[in-house]
């Protein structure tokens, strides 16, 4: 994220404005400010709602002890508001879950998605596999659209003040009309939310699929940045994966500068389920490869930070068997992302003339400066020197911890393809390798 010097007062109150605000965490290295401390977190999970409420306070336990601070959770809204004018608001006990998980500390990102037939545009459309009653297709009815979206947010906005509009609107299928209806969906929304909760953190887009043709049927990307009143946060999926899954950062910070937009991206979907360990000899983590469908927590959360967002939501908590909530490992190198790395700025990218290494310098709101490094194939290890006039603390994704002593100004570690958080460096590091 990169603002301009400030050229007047004007200017620079807004800079104050932004840099105190949770919605933004990073500043530009070559101002010499520091990064206030995040008042909300930068790790978050999409979460499936326990309900049962014996469930809740070791489910929101657990979330926390893994580093998380924030959790995405669907709104069922066509269960909540099966018809018009009635409202079941603790369905499945779903506001018991809200308040149990904001009473925690937790903070919540709840997502508009789908509706009842009675409002939808095609009773007889396409519905949710999950959900037989969540019709896909957008509400026919501006005024009583507006009304449900008003009841939910008096409801549940005293647990949340961030709330994501759609999923995937771009070609995902979770919703099921075309840009203009999005659009329209978007602002629709937006305005009920603000009419009730004039300070929410509208995130809109949720897109995977980055610029597209223009005018065709998932071309949401440029008409979103035509409408920045429409939202706060533009919300990505996945800019880690493949490009046949997923379109990468470039489409969505160039779609933001060439509108001059400043203004927070959140990776609200991100896999990182699967730690180093796990891997056989040779297996690659290039992003934007096959690779990138294999990263562990530390390297998808340092890699997101350095391509440009501000959070990251990895996917998922207790989706099934596989994922974060059920390895105590993964669960693991989630802190030690979120220990290391909340309230800290990304600096640049190291330059070690090698593309299978990867090496990423952050600062701290305290000044502290950190690395991250890692190796891009499993059974590569390199040795790097690192300058520093005393002793830094290398933590592996395990979180164990070795002090190690500079000779002659100088620090000797290897890098390996398990990622390595390197605290205690000053602004001027070096690092080369030996």
């Amino acid at each position: 994220m990169r603002f301009k010097t400030a050229a007047s007062i004007l200017t620079f109150a807004a800079f104050l404005f932004f840099a105190l605000s949770c919605w933004r965490s990073q500043v530009s290295e070559n101002q010499g400010l520091v990064a206030a401390p995040s008042k909300t977190p930068l790790l978050g999970v999409c979460v499936l709602l326990p309900k049962d409420p014996k469930e809740l306070p070791s489910f929101a336990a657990a979330i926390k002890q893994a580093g998380f601070g924030w959790v995405q959770a669907d709104i069922p809204l066509s269960r909540i508001n099966p018809r018009e004018g009635f409202y079941e608001f603790n369905y499945g006990n779903f506001e018991v879950a809200l308040k149990v998980l904001s009473q925690s500390g937790l903070h919540l990102l709840l997502k508009f998605l789908g509706q009842a037939d009675w409002i939808s545009r095609d009773p007889k459309g396409p519905h949710a596999d999950w959900d037989e009653t969540l019709n896909l297709t957008p509400p026919k009815d501006k005024a009583k659209w507006q009304e449900v979206v008003k009841q939910i947010v008096r409801r549940y906005g005293a647990y949340c003040q961030a709330w994501q509009i759609g999923n995937e609107p771009d070609g995902g299928g979770y919703f099921r009309g075309s840009a203009e209806d999005y659009m329209a969906y978007l602002e629709w929304t937006s305005a009920a939310i603000r009419s009730v909760q004039p300070e929410a953190i509208i995130v809109a887009g949720e897109l995977f699929r980055g610029l597209v043709e223009p005018n065709s049927y998932g071309d949401v990307l440029r008409k979103l940045v035509r409408r920045p009143d429409l939202f706060d946060v533009l919300s990505v999926h996945y800019p880690l994966a493949p490009p046949k899954h997923a379109a990468g950062m470039e489409d969505y910070l160039k779609a933001m500068r060439e509108a001059k937009i400043n203004k927070p991206i959140w990776n609200t979907e991100q896999g990182a389920g699967i730690t180093c360990d796990y891997l056989p000899e040779g297996a690659t983590t290039h992003i934007r490869t096959d690779g990138g469908l294999r990263l562990s927590p530390l390297k998808a959360v340092a890699h997101s930070l350095a391509l440009g967002c501000e959070k990251v939501f990895l996917f998922s908590w207790n989706y099934d068997a596989s994922s974060i909530g059920y390895r105590p490992d993964v669960q693991t190198e989630c802190r030690v992302a979120a220990e290391n790395l909340d309230g800290s700025s990304f600096v640049r990218k190291l330059d070690l003339g090698d593309k299978n290494i990867t090496a990423y310098l952050f600062r701290r709101y305290d000044n502290e400066y950190l690395l991250t490094v890692w190796t891009e194939v499993k059974g590569l290890t390199v040795r790097l020197r690192l300058t520093s006039g005393k002793p830094v603390t290398v933590i592996n994704h395990k979180g164990e911890k070795a002090i190690l002593q500079p000779r002659s100004g100088q620090v000797s570690l290897v890098a390996d393809f398990c990622p390595k958080v390197i605290r205690g460096l000053q602004k001027g590091v070096q690092v080369s390798r030996e």
